[in-house]
């Protein structure tokens, strides 16, 4: 690709998705070395700073029963809206959908509704509440600790996948802990 263009399409990705240009240059070019190169951020997604995230407006609950987490999940990842639970990055996929649901929340503040998110371990079942009273289920495939500003973390990988994220480690702002599970189905669950 002519040097012209790569710098045209990092603006245009750092603008489009908030990413900085550095890591969006970074990302323009796949390498093995760069796995997360082939991720990109779904066309709906709003950037976490976008008026809409604000929106608060309640989308259900989440469960996780492995480490007794039952709360209220509300729209938006504005800091207000964290304020009442876990929050839906507006934009990623929804409880069942195609792509990369992301959700925000506290460890330490406001109820800590994540604050054993690193207590999870690969199996464990994360619900989230669909329609008719049906549960969607999601299996934990692995935790990460990234960088605050790892924002790949949202993006869309492919896969129908539930993205989970908090400061890291508790009461700090260092880094974010994230915890990824791929949808399993839909059912009742007791």
């Amino acid at each position: 690709m002519h040097r012209t263009s790569v710098i045209a399409l990092t603006l245009v990705l750092a603008l489009a998705t908030g990413v900085t240009p550095a890591l969006a240059q970074e990302q323009s070019t796949f390498s093995l070395d760069n796995p997360i190169s082939a991720f990109a951020p779904a066309s709906s997604r709003q950037p976490a700073g976008a008026a809409i995230q604000s929106l608060g407006t309640s989308l259900g609950s989440v469960r996780i029963p492995s480490i007794d987490v039952d709360h209220p999940m509300f729209a938006g990842v504005d800091l207000g809206v964290l304020s009442g639970g876990p929050g839906h990055w507006l934009g990623t996929a929804g409880p069942g959908g195609e792509g990369n649901m992301v959700i925000a929340g506290h460890r330490t503040t406001h109820g800590a509704p994540f604050g054993d998110l690193d207590r999870l371990e690969v199996g464990d079942l994360i619900l989230f509440d669909g329609a008719k009273g049906i549960d969607i289920m999601y299996s934990v495939t692995e935790t990460l600790i990234v960088a605050p500003d790892a924002i790949w973390v949202t993006y869309d990988t492919g896969e129908d996948i539930a993205t989970l994220f908090a400061c890291h480690p508790k009461g700090s702002l260092r880094q974010r802990i994230v915890v990824r599970a791929k949808l399993i189905g839909d059912g009742k669950i007791a």
